[in-house]
């Protein structure tokens, strides 16, 4: 009752300040306890009650001195700023598109409209928009999604642990690959017609199909799809489940790309969304990784591999090999042009599209001699291709008719992730003050205490490998739990403390 007392104190004297300001304020008072801190940013409920709620507000994140990302939030109806609210963030398809998307705010309503009315009126939405520059998987814009959703719980009282991520095509991709390599501020994953493994081959950097047991997802893919079939999709969700994901699939047949499955199955998706609220403090953890960006799980952080040693037996190596029937020409179409045909923007090198000839600012007006009014169309005439077929198209270029021969390439086989760093992985358990770690392939870890999962009381115990390597009490870390609470202004991952431990070699 005292720590409580104290808590409705200091929040009430420090009204006047920003954000900052008040922590500051708050972290520099020598008669707040370490402990009353503690309770105080636990409990933290500064937030504003906003202008109006029912709406949709448009926001930018300055990623850089060139590069802005635009972003908009839907603030829900029934929004009580006294309240923790769930959030959705729902990630957009076509990601590598050269500007953002105009008329984005039409396409918020749609999406939101999707959903049954007590999401709309209880919900926070978060709709980030991407281009080639903030593509969803690249590090730049996995950054600058954290950061909208950083922003929009400093200002908003966010459910810290009922933030869900979902999205279709590019963006059910990026739910996959949040899910594989960084799921910290998130409950649950809903990939919608995505490839799990883009983010990895289109990044040329590994993915670890075991770190899907840390983290539920529950993904959907259709037989028709011309990208994603479910029958290329299926294989890889079988392997996810041989590596212990924590997985639901489901597949709908006779639809293609495309999201009219959406009225069926979005209650049962918010169904599952009801069920599963993030446990941070989970009694176990496996977590893969090659590169420091993908180093940390919830507690447990991977902080120097030894990739000299040979790998542990139950550190295996899911992938497999895809077969690759995708017909694509190669270039990016100029999405403004408002002529009859598809003019092209750029070309890819190496592709098709490039060994025909195929030039920035042609208009292809046929495909095989039929007509191509829009990029719909010439979508469509491409379904009645396969690998190895031969291809002509005509283009306007300076007002004239130009006929390209080409072919499409021969039927080939790759890896669905790419494995071309070598990694390390770490099994993790806890009861009580103990933690009971295997590594495979790591030199150094961390892990990170937070007064839920421990004692602070009584020692903690640390065995790796069979071995005690730390045996100690440890404390709250006052610099350290607030500069873990500014980074993501999480109010129920506030770690206090960080254990570093070295791997002592057999």
């Amino acid at each position: 009752m005292k720590r409580l007392f104290i808590a409705i104190f200091l929040i009430i004297c420090c009204m006047l300040f920003s954000e900052y300001n008040k922590i500051d304020l708050l972290k520099d008072n020598p008669t707040i306890s370490n402990d009353s801190l503690f309770v105080l940013l636990s409990n933290w409920n500064e937030y504003e009650k906003p202008e109006s709620t029912g709406v949709f507000l448009q926001k930018e994140n300055v990623i850089n001195d060139t590069l802005t990302a635009p972003y908009f939030i839907h603030i829900p109806q029934n929004y009580d700023h006294a309240n923790p609210a769930p959030l959705l963030v729902y990630l957009h398809g076509g990601v590598g598109r050269k500007e953002f998307i105009e008329d984005f705010l039409e396409y918020t309503h749609e999406v939101t409209a999707l959903f049954p009315k007590e999401v709309q009126n209880n919900w926070f939405f978060l709709f980030p928009e991407g281009n080639q520059y903030t593509i969803w998987w690249e590090l730049v814009g996995m950054e600058n999604i954290k950061t909208q959703i950083r922003n929009l719980k400093e200002n908003y009282n966010i459910n810290d642990n009922r933030i869900y991520m979902t999205g279709f095509s590019d963006g059910g991709s990026a739910s996959f690959h949040f899910a594989l390599t960084d799921p910290n501020l998130f409950a649950a994953f809903y990939p919608l017609n995505g490839f799990i493994s883009v983010g990895s081959r289109v990044t040329q950097k590994p993915a670890y199909l075991p770190n899907m047991q840390n983290r539920h997802s529950r993904a959907i893919n259709t037989d028709e799809d011309s990208l994603y079939p479910s029958s290329d999709m299926r294989l890889l969700m079988e392997l996810s489940l041989l590596a212990g994901a924590d997985l639901l699939y489901k597949e709908y047949w006779g639809i293609g790309h495309d999201f009219t499955y959406a009225d069926v199955d979005i209650p049962i998706m918010v169904e599952d969304m009801k069920n599963h609220a993030r446990d941070i403090f989970r009694s176990e953890i496996l977590w893969e990784s090659s590169i420091p960006e993908f180093s940390r799980c919830d507690w447990l952080e991977i902080t120097k591999l030894d990739t000299l040693e040979s790998p542990k037996e139950w550190q295996k190596e899911y992938n497999i090999k895809m077969e690759n029937k995708r017909i694509q020409f190669g270039f990016y179409h100029d999405e403004k042009f408002e002529g009859k045909g598809v003019k092209v923007r750029d070309v890819i090198e190496g592709s098709t599209a490039d060994s025909m000839g195929l030039k920035k600012d042609d208009i292809v007006i046929k495909m095989d001699g039929k007509d191509v009014e829009n990029i719909e169309k010439l979508s469509g005439l491409k379904t009645f291709k396969k690998r190895g077929d031969k291809v002509y198209l005509t283009v306007l270029r300076d007002n004239k008719e130009v006929k390209l021969f080409g072919q499409f390439p021969e039927i080939e086989y790759y890896d669905a992730f790419i494995l071309n760093k070598p990694s390390g992985a770490v099994k993790a358990k806890y009861w009580g003050n103990h933690f009971e770690i295997e590594t495979s392939r790591v030199e150094e870890l961390a892990i990170y205490i937070h007064p839920d999962m421990v004692n602070l009381k009584n020692p903690v115990t640390v065995n790796i490998n069979g071995k005690e390597v730390f045996n100690d009490h440890t404390n709250i870390d006052r610099e350290f739990m607030i500069e873990n609470f500014l980074k993501n202004f999480d109010r129920k991952a506030i770690w206090v403390n960080g254990i570093v431990v070295g791997v002592e070699k057999d």
